[in-house]
C-alpha cells in the first residue's frame, strides 16, 4: 500500500553521505525532537532531494495556476504529467518534516489542492480522492490534452491518460495523513474537515464485516468495491483513524482503528516471522507474496500497539528481501562499476521470468533490481524500532540512497523543463517486478522514492508527524 508499482493498465492495489559527520543521530521515536536538527536537513544531500520535490511541484506552475500537485515522476517513465495522491502526500509530510516556512507553505499549497481536488471532482461529491490527477497539459498519439490541474470549467483535471481514476483505500489515508498533520499547525480547519471526510468515506464505503475484518482495498475506476483486503493499508488506516480520534474527541475513530489494527494483527505470520499481505476474499489469509511494504509499514504506523515480536517484521525484510543489483545482472540498468544493495519489493520479485518484460512493450526485469522507496521506508522503520544495531542499519542504507542520488537518473526531465543531474531519486535501480500482476517500478526519478528518503534521513515518522511523537 504504502508505494504504487507502475502499470499502463491499472496500479498495484495496495499504488549524498549522511555518514562520518554524524549527521544523523536520530532518538528512539518517543524521545524524538520536535524538528529535526538544522545540520540534518541543510546537509547537501536532503537539500538536494528538496529541490527535486520542489522542481516537480513547479513543472507547470505558474503557467496553470497556484493549485497544484507535484509531478510523480520524470518524463522518461511516460506517465504524462501523471500526479499520485499517494506521492503528492508524502511529499507535503517531507515538506513538513523539514519546516522551514517556504517548505511548510508548500505542504500548504499541496493540503488545499486536495482540498480542491474532493470538493471539485467532475464525478463524486461524497468525500473521496482519486488515485490520480492530470497537473499539466501533455500529447499521446496526435491527442492533446491542454489542461492544468484546474479544469477551465472549475472542476479537477481527474484521473490521467491511463485513467489511473479508482479511489483506493490507502491514498484516503494517505491524504488523510498529510491534512492531518496540517491541522495540527493550525494553518486552516478546513485540512481536518477534509481529512474527517476521507476517513468517513472510508468507512462507509470499505468497511467489511467478513471473517478478517478490516477495510477493503477501495473502489476500481469502474466503481466496484475491490474484495482485497490489504494489511499494509489497514496499518495506514489504523494510523490515520487514530489520528482523528485524538484531534475530533469523537469516540468512533478509535473503534474504527482498533479495527483496522486487529485485521493488522492477524496478519501475523508466527511460523514465518513475517506478515501476511492481506486476504483477497475478506476470509481466507493471503500469505504470499510477502511484500516489504507490508512488513514496515506496520512497524511504522503500529509501532505502540505492535507486539515486540511482531517488530521482527524488519529482520525478515533484512533477512530474506535484501538483494543486490550490479551492472552484470540480466537487464541491470546500473552503470559498469556500480553496485546497489537494498530490498526488493517482494519475495516473487526474484522469482519473475526475467525474459518476459513487466508490459507488453516495455522493460524485461531484473531479478535483482533494488526497490529504492521500500529501501528508504526500511531505514524509517529501523530508526522507529531502535533496537541494538538499528541506528547503523539505517546509516548503511541512508548512504546506499544518498549514493544513488548522486549518481544515478541523469538526462531526465520533466514536462519537458530538464531536471538536475544529482537531485531526487529513482524509484528502482533498474526494472523490477513487484511480482504481483504486471506491475513494477523503473529506474526514473519519482517524488514518493524521494519523500521517504528525506523522512527517514530526518528522523521522521509520517506517521507521527505533527503529533507528540515524531
Amino acid at each position: 500500500m504504502a508505494s504504487r508499482a507502475i502499470t499502463r493498465r491499472g496500479m498495484l492495489v495496495g499504488g549524498a553521505g549522511l555518514v562520518g559527520a554524524g549527521l544523523l543521530t536520530t532518538a528512539p521515536a518517543a524521545a524524538a525532537p520536535a524538528a529535526p536538527a538544522a545540520s540534518i536537513v541543510h546537509h547537501p544531500a536532503l537539500r538536494a532531494g528538496y529541490r527535486f520535490l520542489n522542481a516537480a511541484m513547479d513543472v507547470h506552475y505558474p503557467a496553470y495556476g497556484m493549485l497544484r500537485l507535484p509531478q510523480s515522476y520524470a518524463d522518461q517513465v511516460g506517465l504524462y504529467g501523471t500526479a499520485y495522491t499517494y506521492d503528492a502526500a508524502l511529499a507535503a509530510l517531507a515538506y513538513l518534516a523539514e519546516g522551514s516556512p517556504a517548505s511548510v507553505e508548500r505542504a500548504r499549497v499541496i493540503g488545499e489542492s486536495l482540498r480542491f481536488a474532493q470538493e471539485h471532482d467532475p464525478g463524486y461529491r461524497d468525500g473521496r480522492l482519486r488515485q490520480s490527477y492530470t497537473v499539466g497539459p501533455y500529447e499521446r498519439n496526435g491527442v492533446v490534452q491542454p489542461n492544468g490541474f484546474v479544469q477551465p470549467d472549475g472542476m479537477v483535471n481527474a484521473g490521467n491518460v491511463f485513467d489511473h481514476s479508482a479511489s483506493l483505500t490507502g491514498d484516503q489515508a494517505w491524504a488523510g495523513l498529510a491534512l492531518v498533520a496540517l491541522a495540527r499547525r493550525g494553518l486552516h480547519p478546513a485540512f481536518l474537515t477534509a481529512a474527517t471526510k476521507l476517513g468517513n468515506w472510508v468507512a462507509a464505503t470499505c468497511g467489511t464485516n467478513q471473517a478478517l475484518g478490516g477495510y477493503r482495498a477501495g473502489i476500481n475506476r469502474a466503481g466496484t468495491t475491490l474484495t482485497r483486503t490489504d494489511t499494509a493499508q489497514n496499518a495506514v488506516l489504523a494510523a490515520f483513524f487514530g489520528q482523528l480520534a485524538t484531534l475530533t474527541g469523537d469516540e468512533i475513530w478509535v473503534e474504527r482503528r482498533t479495527k483496522a489494527a486487529a485485521f493488522v494483527h492477524r496478519m501475523w505470520q508466527e511460523d514465518g516471522g513475517f506478515y501476511a499481505c492481506g486476504s483477497d476474499d475478506g476470509i481466507v489469509v493471503a500469505r504470499f507474496p510477502v511484500t516489504t511494504t507490508a512488513q514496515v509499514t506496520t512497524v511504522l504506523a503500529l509501532h505502540d500497539s505492535a507486539r515486540p515480536a511482531q517488530e521482527t517484521a524488519l529482520d525478515y525484510v533484512v533477512n530474506e528481501l535484501t538483494v543486490t543489483d550490479t551492472a552484470e545482472r540480466d537487464h541491470s540498468a546500473l552503470p559498469v562499476g556500480v553496485t546497489v544493495t537494498g530490498v526488493t519489493f517482494s519475495d516473487r520479485s526474484r522469482l519473475v521470468d526475467p525474459d518476459v518484460p513487466i508490459e507488453p512493450g516495455l522493460h524485461r526485469p531484473d531479478p535483482d533490481a533494488v526497490w529504492l522507496e521500500g529501501t528508504a521506508q526500511l531505514a524509517a522503520a529501523l530508526l522507529v524500532r531502535a533496537r541494538v544495531g538499528d541506528l547503523e542499519a539505517a546509516h548503511a542504507r541512508l548512504n546506499t540512497l544518498a549514493e544513488v542520488q548522486s549518481r544515478l537518473g541523469t538526462r531526465e526531465t520533466a514536462g519537458s523543463k530538464p531536471l538536475p543531474d544529482g537531485e531526487g531519486l529513482i524509484a528502482a535501480s533498474s526494472a523490477l517486478h513487484s511480482g504481483v500482476g504486471d506491475t513494477g517500478y523503473y529506474p526514473y526519478r519519482h517524488v514518493g522514492t524521494t519523500a521517504w528518503y528525506l523522512l527517514a534521513a530526518t528522523g521522521t515518522n509520517p506517521f507521527t508527524l505533527g503529533s507528540d511523537r515524531r
